[in-house]
């Protein structure tokens, strides 16, 4: 596939590769390479969806009306059948974390993309990803089925508790049917720089959700970091909720679908730091407020 890539760049971008100086696997495959021309790119390849070019057109939209992101400079185009490749700018400036208030920056810029993403049909970036498919309709699985046994929350390694603590919320999230629209499932850290302003990553992760499902997943996680899982205290998740509220009011149910969404997002998360050995500060976390947040989420 290398020489594919290469011959892909050299065609679309105008340059041959000189080296590759990051690689990574997630929901893409993600190579951090320099051209020969001296530009640096992000390199991603995908399994061809329409998915896939939902979100290259949303991240499109997002930059014409005002959000920073990395460019998107080629595709999706088909590499072989079956397999698209794009290419981004790279843009590695900026700090992992907001001046000020972190629950305000991050609320105000979810709300941000959703305006921007306003009119895009929220069915064309289905499937969510998986930390976002509480209504995957699997039978018997709380969470949906994963790409491979190793990292299926479903494993017994994972508590029951944790998986009663998802179930709970994921009832609550399909207790109501409501409108949905496109945004970011995953602002935090891991995805978001910051020098004036944001600049927005991984527009793999925009999905079609409920507004208020969308607010409650990042008020509970905009404050994991790189290497290092989180998920805001109770305080820390209101603040941000009250202030998405300010933007967009919610109604009384929307607010419990908000809290619901945050504890599925949190015990998914839990989950997986199981997989990755043991209870992390997810896990401790939902240990010590888990019960009052389900509560809040009309669970109780």
């Amino acid at each position: 596939m290398v020489t594919e890539l290469e011959d892909w760049c050299e065609r679309e971008l105008g340059s041959g590769w000189a080296e590759v100086f990051f690689r990574a696997d997630s929901m893409s495959s993600v190579s951090g390479v320099r051209l020969a021309d001296g530009r640096r790119i992000a390199l991603k390849v995908r399994n061809a969806s329409d998915r896939v070019l939902a979100c290259a057109q949303a991240h499109r939209t997002a930059t014409a009306a005002g959000i920073d992101a990395p460019e998107l400079l080629a595709g999706p185009d088909q590499l072989r059948p079956g397999v698209w490749v794009s290419a981004e700018t790279w843009r590695p400036e900026g700090s992992e974390r907001p001046q000020g208030d972190p629950a305000a920056a991050y609320t105000e810029l979810s709300r941000r993309l959703v305006s921007a993403l306003e009119g895009m049909d929220p069915s064309r970036f289905a499937p969510p990803p998986p930390w976002a498919w509480y209504d995957h309709g699997s039978p018997g699985r709380v969470w949906a089925p994963a790409a491979s046994e190793r990292w299926d929350p479903e494993s017994p390694v994972v508590p029951g508790r944790l998986r009663r603590l998802a179930a709970a919320a994921r009832d609550r999230l399909l207790a109501e049917t409501l409108p949905s629209v496109v945004g970011h499932s995953d602002l935090n850290g891991l995805n978001v720089r910051w020098v004036d302003g944001p600049i927005v990553h991984d527009w793999d992760s925009l999905t079609g959700r409920p507004e208020c499902v969308l607010a409650g997943i990042v008020a509970a996680n905009h404050v994991e970091l790189p290497g290092a899982g989180a998920i805001a205290d109770l305080s820390g998740t209101q603040a941000a909720l009250a202030r998405y509220q300010e933007l967009r009011p919610f109604s009384a149910a929307e607010v419990e679908l908000a809290w619901a969404a945050g504890v599925w997002v949190a015990a998914y998360n839990a989950a997986f730091e199981y997989l990755h050995g043991g209870a992390g500060a997810v896990a401790a976390q939902l240990e010590r407020d888990g019960a009052q947040r389900l509560r809040r989420a009309g669970c109780a």
